[in-house]
């Protein structure tokens, strides 16, 4: 693949899963909120949840770098284009991993933002959204998230493998999830 025809995957990639990633998530989260779940489950509880969410999202975000970092070893693309372009800027095969895991790691922690401002937003101009609520549709939307996340590295992984571009044994982490 020429680099103008990598660098155009990747460009429609990114904001092909940014969109898919962003209303799965925010339809879990809202979902779960709306199915009223977890109301009783008192602010303690609440934000216990919200922590096993965000451990539930990382572990999902690992099994998509790990994904990603051999989508950009066997095409030069990837679905996360500020990852990409580290891969390409850095010089080494562990350098251009780490710098990739680190910028797709950073633009999915940037991506965080909105949501938080969305939620508390919400609850603070509101009486009809308690901050328990916004904080329940943030870890639904973080196991939502967690959920696309796994399923994007797995999918990434059966094409590499179909087109003989990944080795059965490199997914080992991923498929463990």
């Amino acid at each position: 693949m020429s680099p103008f025809a990598a660098w155009t995957v990747s460009i429609a990639a990114t904001a092909a899963s940014t969109w898919a990633l962003d209303a799965f998530a925010a339809v879990a989260g809202g979902g779960l909120v709306a199915s009223g779940l977890l109301d009783d489950l008192g602010h303690r509880w609440v934000l216990v949840f919200l922590v096993v969410s965000y451990a539930a999202w990382a572990a999902g975000l690992r099994a998509n770098l790990l994904a990603n970092g051999k989508l950009l070893a066997a095409t030069g693309t990837s679905t996360n284009v500020l990852s990409k372009a580290a891969y390409d800027l850095v010089r080494g095969r562990r350098a251009k991993r780490v710098a990739a895991a680190v910028a797709y790691t950073g633009t999915e922690i940037a991506k965080e933002v909105p949501y938080y401002a969305a939620a508390f937003g919400a609850a603070a101009v509101t009486d009809t959204i308690t901050a328990d609520e916004a904080l329940i549709f943030l870890g639904g939307a973080n196991l939502g998230a967690a959920f696309y996340e796994v399923v994007v590295a797995k999918l990434t992984v059966a094409i590499l493998r179909r087109r003989g571009q990944a080795r059965p044994n490199a997914t080992k982490s991923a498929s463990a999830i």
